[in-house]
């Protein structure tokens, strides 16, 4: 994991190398810049999993930096680190996903702990996506053999429709597409996947995609907008009507239960 810390106070940046016990973090890397110039010539020449951000720079604002981060590089993760403790910095931090908004002159031990959670939530990432791959690999191989149908079963169809639906929840998930994954006809994939779960295929897909929703929303580390978008839907307003008539609730109402 690599981080990068931003401050046009040199004496910041030196600080907290100094009073973080890195030995209890699994960053293999912390790279500095004082500038968002700097700063964005590290992004592009490094892979960065985490960023510490200050807000008021020379050549520009920490938050327009995050804002330029989070369209480039949607899956960093970050914490604002200021002096400022105004309620409008605050409050735009909060619709950038920042994980933590503290004040200067931070508390070490609390930053040690809030990059602790950061990588945890990392890994956990590159956990998920990892088992993604393997859904991912394990359907191309069943759709490439020959002799599938010769040996499988209307439950192993279905199974293997389910887990191709869990793995490409992101994507556009076409009824054609499904079925030739398992090499039959729409309407007898459709006819054997409601008898086999006993709801439509359209339906699950909703029901996947709402789950998944839940638990990204449970972290600030994407913005609502972003988990739409992670859940296969585009239209910001049709995301929140799906999941309001799912759940009762906005996604919004949902992320507040889980904001400290």
């Amino acid at each position: 994991m690599n981080l990068l810390i931003i401050d046009d106070e040199i004496e910041t940046i030196n600080g907290i190398i100094t009073g973080v016990n890195w030995d209890k973090l699994p960053f293999h890397n912390v790279f500095k810049a004082i500038c968002v110039d700097e700063a964005k010539k590290m992004f592009e020449a490094h892979r960065m999993d985490a960023v510490l951000c200050d807000i008021e720079m020379p050549d520009g604002s920490g938050l327009d930096l995050l804002e330029w981060v989070n369209d480039k590089y949607p899956s960093v993760l970050s914490i604002v680190l200021t002096c400022h403790a105004e309620f409008s910095y605050a409050k735009r931090a909060v619709s950038l996903a920042c994980r933590e908004y503290l004040l200067k002159p931070v508390d070490y031990g609390e930053l040690e702990e809030q990059l602790r959670e950061i990588c945890t939530q990392i890994d956990e990432k590159w956990q998920n996506d990892k088992y993604q791959k393997y859904g991912r690999d394990w359907i191309r191989t069943i759709s490439s053999s020959d002799n599938g149908m010769a040996y499988t079963t209307k439950k192993e169809m279905v199974q293997q429709v389910k887990v191709y639906i869990r793995t490409h929840l992101q994507d556009e998930l076409r009824l054609d597409t499904l079925a030739g994954l398992v090499s039959i006809t729409q309407d007898y994939l459709s006819r054997i996947f409601k008898k086999e779960e006993g709801i439509s295929i359209n339906d699950y897909i909703v029901e996947e995609r709402m789950l998944l929703a839940q638990e990204l929303l449970k972290s600030p580390a994407l913005s609502i907008s972003r988990v739409a978008y992670e859940c296969g839907y585009d239209n910001y307003s049709y995301f929140t009507k799906v999941f309001k008539k799912k759940f009762g609730e906005t996604p919004r109402e949902f992320r507040s239960h889980y904001e400290k």
